[in-house]
């Protein structure tokens, strides 16, 4: 993967005249970034190609692992990652405005009658998350309380096609309540056959901001959150961002 980024990169570089380009990382996180070779690549990708369109950059969008992602961002080997809540990467450039506000909920398998009432129900409940995501301050402390311990009651799920994993654990019983956004659960759950089976049990926190997010190590970061803020208040201005958002399904109070 690091060789491929080099020399993705170096042709970039070696192109001259050619268009500015940015690379955006992420895991599948359906249907807010898909999959790279799909021809819906999802709302916050087609977003970032129109956006940054207004300023002739051309977007480069590579599915990686999420920590991968985060990480390769950081040391500046990728521009930017996508789908990140400021949690995620407090040291990055985070634009202005974010492209969606969304909220982390509880769900669980139809069949379960638990709720969530708050934090210390957890304890009552085998928790699936996803290793490196960000479920705001409170929950972030209570996994990280827990998962390392010899009785931990929350299993972390990582590399590609995290979310559809952790589903089939749910319905395999192996963990009993998954932690993940509203939109992108639903998708996951459609996609399985699924939808009609489970619930939402609880909600983790408001709606939280939702970016794509800018290397801490790369020169050009701030100018690219600047460019990406540009675009994007031309798609708001001009309904395009909203008709993005309906293709996927995803409610026009959430942007």
């Amino acid at each position: 993967m690091k060789r491929f980024i080099v020399i993705l990169l170096t042709l970039l570089s070696l192109s001259g005249k050619a268009q500015e380009s940015v690379i955006i990382g992420g895991d599948n996180w359906c249907p807010i970034n898909c999959g790279q070779d799909d021809a819906q690549k999802g709302f916050m990708i087609d977003a970032a190609v129109e956006a940054f369109a207004y300023s002739d950059i051309k977007v480069v969008y590579m599915e990686i692992p999420w920590t991968r992602a985060v990480g390769l961002a950081r040391k500046g080997e990728i521009h930017a990652i996508v789908g990140a809540f400021r949690g995620d990467a407090p040291d990055f450039h985070f634009p202005q405005f974010p492209l969606l506000n969304i909220t982390n909920r509880f769900f669980a398998m139809k069949s379960n009658s638990w709720q969530y009432s708050n934090i210390r129900s957890l304890n009552d409940v085998k928790l699936g998350s996803i290793k490196g995501y960000d479920y705001g301050d409170e929950l972030n402390s209570y996994i990280q309380s827990v998962v390392d311990t010899e009785e931990s009651n929350v299993h972390q799920m990582y590399g590609n096609e995290a979310v559809t994993r952790s589903i089939q654990f749910l319905k395999k019983g192996r963990i009993d309540v998954f932690v993940e956004a509203g939109p992108v659960f639903w998708y996951h759950a459609k996609q399985l056959g699924l939808s009609d089976k489970v619930q939402t049990v609880g909600y983790v926190s408001k709606p939280e901001p939702c970016f794509i997010a800018f290397s801490p190590n790369i020169e050009r970061s701030k100018g690219l959150a600047l460019a990406l803020d540009k675009g994007v208040i031309m798609l708001k201005e001009t309904k395009r961002l909203q008709a993005i958002a309906e293709k996927y399904g995803l409610p026009a109070n959430e942007l």
